[in-house]
């Protein structure tokens, strides 16, 4: 099966297609990595807590040590979309890079990504950028944007070696099988099946055996159905976009170092920026991920692209 990249540039969506399929979408109209010139509009001391206009009318919540006046300027990165009761999220620290080089607002030093030659120009550009964009916060008008990600540019970069597609994406086969699949509640994988249970708060995922028969002692019975289903279940919560605190019901099998360690190591496989905590004292294996906008049901059908 071939892998490839796809970019539908009418949705202003991409992802990418590993064997046979859809392991991944993005959206690259999206303002994050966006820095702005805000204004401060409302504030809690007591929280170090402020809400930011980024935009007329758009506000961002920002946590901050640094205190603030109504009406001051601050210069801030949009790095998080609402989503799930949450306000869309602020930070002071912004990130700008190219293609060799990255660097913080409150960090030193600026870092060479790995992988790159040194290039003075590019060193000493994104040097330039980080000073410009500090000494903004003195100017006016308010709000401005001074800074637009490059998600489109960066997603291609970093899969250069694959092959890029323009798609319509209703006409791809690998995308119609991904909506059947964000959408379903029990997915099944030959005898074996998952429940999913996405709550508000957080998602619930249960593990099922179905009617498939031991053929050997029951505990490595249970234990290979287990290893058998983490590739389905870390799929399935790179799939849906799933962010927060993930409770999963495995079946009870005594190796449960086994099953924790092969968990990190498969999410890596997906590149899910999550913290494992491994199994509960009743046995629940818990562990969060790092929310990134809504959940692409949700997001899909603001976009008419689900019904």
């Amino acid at each position: 099966m071939t892998d490839f990249v796809f970019v539908d540039e009418k949705e202003k969506l991409m992802g990418r297609v590993k064997e046979g399929r859809m392991v991944e979408i993005k959206f690259y109209d999206s303002l994050l990595g966006n820095i702005y010139r805000a204004k401060v509009v409302n504030k809690n001391d007591a929280l170090g807590a402020y809400f930011v206009e980024y935009d007329k009318g758009k506000t961002l919540y920002l946590n901050s040590k640094t205190s603030y006046k109504i009406g001051d300027n601050v210069i801030v990165q949009y790095v998080r979309d609402p989503a799930n009761g949450k306000l869309a999220l602020g930070s002071l620290n912004f990130k700008v890079e190219n293609d060799s080089y990255y660097v913080k607002r409150f960090a030193r030093r600026i870092k060479q990504k790995e992988g790159k030659r040194r290039d003075k120009v590019k060193f000493e550009s994104i040097g330039k950028l980080k000073t410009r964009l500090i000494k903004e916060e003195k100017f006016f008008p308010t709000p401005k944007l001074l800074y637009e990600n490059s998600l489109k540019d960066k997603y291609l970069e970093e899969n250069k070696d694959i092959e890029v597609r323009k798609v319509e994406i209703g006409k791809l086969a690998e995308f119609r099988d991904f909506l059947e699949l964000i959408q379903e509640k029990r997915p099944t994988y030959g005898d074996l099946s998952l429940i999913i249970d996405e709550l508000e708060t957080m998602t619930v995922i249960d593990v099922n055996s179905n009617s498939k028969k031991s053929t050997n002692n029951k505990d490595k019975f249970l234990e290979n159905i287990n290893m058998e289903l983490i590739d389905p279940i870390l799929y399935n919560l790179k799939a849906r976009n799933i962010g927060g605190m993930v409770l999963i019901d495995f079946l009870r099998n005594e190796n449960k170092e086994k099953i924790e360690e092969a968990m990190r190591e498969k999410s890596k496989d997906y590149y899910l920026e999550c913290e494992i905590f491994g199994f509960s004292p009743m046995s629940l294996f818990e562990m969060t991920i790092k929310r990134r906008g809504a959940r692409n049901v949700t997001e899909l059908r603001k976009r008419n692209l689900l019904s």
